[in-house]
């Protein structure tokens, strides 16, 4: 079951089940012990209810809040938007990229050249097209 866990401690008296709920990196937890509730079934039974209630009142992000998590720096300090260098044949390609997910398993880039936009108005093509993709998220 999703979110509960059986906790069986004899030595320390401690028979019941575990709910616990992680959302936006905060843990909500609870204990149904069997002893207070009246037997492992009706204790199984209350921690469903609780883990119910906790996500309704807690429901889970969704991908647009999910795809804006800053998980590392970047020279940007907007997530899903880079800078990104390429060497081919010996070329040096700079260019700024952005990155969004339009669909489920599904990824959309766009890319802006240093050298052709300068590097100030590639950056600020590629934060431009970040949003219009988020926007657009389905």
């Amino acid at each position: 079951m999703k979110g509960i866990s059986r906790i069986d401690q004899p030595e320390k008296h401690n028979h019941g089940w575990f709910v616990r709920l992680m959302c936006r990196g905060k843990m909500y937890s609870a204990f149904c012990s069997d002893k207070n509730c009246g037997g492992r079934s009706k204790a199984l039974a209350k921690a469903k209810v609780i883990y119910a209630k906790m996500v309704k009142d807690h429901p889970p992000m969704s991908r647009k809040e999910f795809s804006q998590i800053v998980r590392r720096p970047s020279k940007s300090g907007i997530p899903g938007v880079t800078k990104v260098i390429k060497f081919v044949q010996g070329r040096k390609y700079i260019f700024w990229q952005a990155t969004w997910s339009p669909k489920l398993s599904l990824i959309a880039k766009k890319a802006y050249s240093v050298d052709k936009h300068g590097p100030a108005k590639a950056k600020m093509l590629a934060i431009q097209a970040r949003k219009a993709g988020l926007a657009k998220m389905s």
